[in-house]
């Protein structure tokens, strides 16, 4: 399987069907786009350095299982670096501030531009999902993007995904989220939290800064959820050793508004250095099973999201390619 690394010139931003590139605020300059690495079929990852030397990534994505037309990816970074710094993830560290609204604008119409003229208003699902590097919640920006990117896509198959690790006194952001979903996205909005274990200690060394309990999560969530809405994702990238307790998410959560979505955690060099592994891909787990039969039972859709080993291979995981580029620079 080849690997794809190569060095590219910036493309300039114009004009598409689907698209205009309009900044929504003054500004100096724009990114640069330095690298690429990936395959067309699977994920090509773009690190943008901007004009004072910050580095970010950005992906233009497909689902292996369906054509670009029929469904196309676009992950957008959030933050240069993270400050969470959770124990499996390379997007940790080198926190360097919040990526504003327009470059993330510029992010998506730069992928955009770079595929055939009329994709972006022809795809039938067009998801544009902020979970590259950083916490979408700890950036205001982020909800000023969601809103530019309606006005600017005139496709309506076009989908928001947020993935976030809830973080505590972050209240009005995620007030003003359920907002901006309903008036710009209803019906056509994916929120995932990253939960990762039922046990609280686990939780607060998975994810290392003050985040919202469990219950906390089940009580915004069932406000966040409507009756059409795609059910908000309790994502739990199950690494061995960390507790996946089916009872209590029977107990906490309601399964006309949650779904389970279980993910491997993704082979990274801050994971292998903290002994991360993965339960999910080749190890086979019977009670793991039993849990997943047990909460089908209670009404819950459970998600198996493997994913392409080809994903790994390339080293397309969050953070990575930032994180090589970086070393090698220095």
């Amino acid at each position: 399987m080849d690997q794809i690394t190569e060095t590219i010139s910036p493309l300039k931003p114009r004009q598409r069907q689907g698209f205009t590139s309009q900044p929504i605020e003054a500004r100096k300059s724009a990114f640069e786009v330095i690298q690429k690495i990936g395959r067309k079929d699977l994920a090509e990852v773009f690190v943008a350095r901007f004009p004072d030397g910050r580095l970010c990534e950005f992906v233009d994505a497909v689902d292996p299982r369906y054509k670009k037309d029929e469904k196309w990816i676009i992950n957008l970074s959030t933050q240069f670096g993270c400050p969470v710094g959770c124990p499996y993830c390379d997007a940790g560290g080198g926190y360097k501030g919040e990526i504003k609204c327009h470059d993330m604008l510029d992010m998506a119409g730069w992928v955009i531009n770079r595929n055939p003229p009329d994709l972006a208003q022809s795809c039938k699902k067009l998801k544009i999902h902020f979970s590259r590097m950083g916490e979408p919640a700890l950036n205001n920006e982020v909800l000023k993007a969601i809103p530019a990117l309606r006005r600017h896509l005139s496709n309506t198959n076009v989908w928001m995904c947020v993935a976030s690790v809830a973080p505590k006194g972050r209240d009005h952001w995620f007030e003003d989220l359920l907002v901006i979903k309903e008036e710009f996205f209803a019906e056509r909005f994916q929120l995932q939290f990253s939960i990762n274990s039922t046990q609280a200690e686990t939780r607060r060394r998975l994810v290392p800064i003050p985040h919202l309990s469990l219950q906390e999560i089940a009580e915004y969530g069932e406000r966040f959820h409507f009756k059409k809405d795609r059910k908000v994702a309790l994502n739990f990238a199950l690494a061995k050793g960390n507790e996946f307790d089916e009872k209590i998410l029977i107990k906490t959560f309601n399964p006309d508004c949650f779904c389970i979505k279980l993910t491997p955690v993704n082979p990274t060099v801050t994971g292998k250095k903290n002994g991360v592994e993965t339960v999910l891909r080749s190890y086979k787990d019977k009670k793991l099973e039993d849990s997943l039969e047990h909460l089908r039972h209670n009404g819950f859709d459970v998600i198996l999201s493997i994913g392409d080993a080809g994903e790994d291979e390339i080293g397309s995981n969050c953070g990575q390619a930032v994180r090589f580029l970086s070393e090698k620079i220095s």
